[in-house]
């Protein structure tokens, strides 16, 4: 396996604490079952962030509840029994692991600003060639661009090994 940190990605340093993730001290530990190649994934995502397994696991398990907030009752009342707050980026469509490399992400968090994900330029050598275009990113929006006058389908552009072209598509 590849270490990023010998190449110098350590992608989450500095980062992960202005997140407001650091650590938390709780009661109530969770223990989660998963297979050995999960595990050595999700370690080795854990340490490309430089975060801990149990941080990360938490942020996510929390950003899918809090989105899920918006559409299900049982959710909001659940939350509002507990006193968990909504996150002010849940509204967002970058909401979730794209907030580990956002240039705004504390500002963010704070509930501080409107713009939608920009990518830091230091993650510039681990992005794919056939994501690069994230790095024209205004913060206006989140959107592939549209490639139909080469007769390619945004989702093509995203997943080109998964949609043979139709250009049914377009006509």
């Amino acid at each position: 396996m590849q270490n990023l940190h010998i190449h110098g990605y350590d992608v989450g340093v500095d980062y992960w604490e202005q997140m407001g993730a650091t650590s938390v001290q709780a009661d109530k530990v969770v223990n989660v079952r998963m297979s050995e190649s999960e595990h050595t994934l999700l370690k080795a995502y854990c340490a490309s962030l430089n975060r801990s397994m149990q941080d990360v696991l938490r942020d996510f398990a929390l950003m899918q509840i809090q989105k899920q907030r918006f559409c299900c009752r049982l959710v909001r009342s659940l939350m509002d029994e507990h006193g968990i707050e909504q996150d002010p980026r849940v509204s967002k469509p970058c909401f979730g692991y794209a907030c580990y490399y956002c240039r705004h992400a504390e500002s963010c968090m704070a509930g501080e600003t409107d713009l939608l994900y920009i990518p830091r330029q230091e993650i510039r050598e681990l992005v794919s060639e056939e994501a690069a275009y994230i790095f024209d990113f205004d913060g206006s929006s989140i959107e592939a661009p549209n490639h139909r006058d080469d007769r390619v389908s945004t989702r093509q552009s995203l997943h080109p090994q998964t949609h043979e072209p139709s250009y049914q598509e377009f006509d």
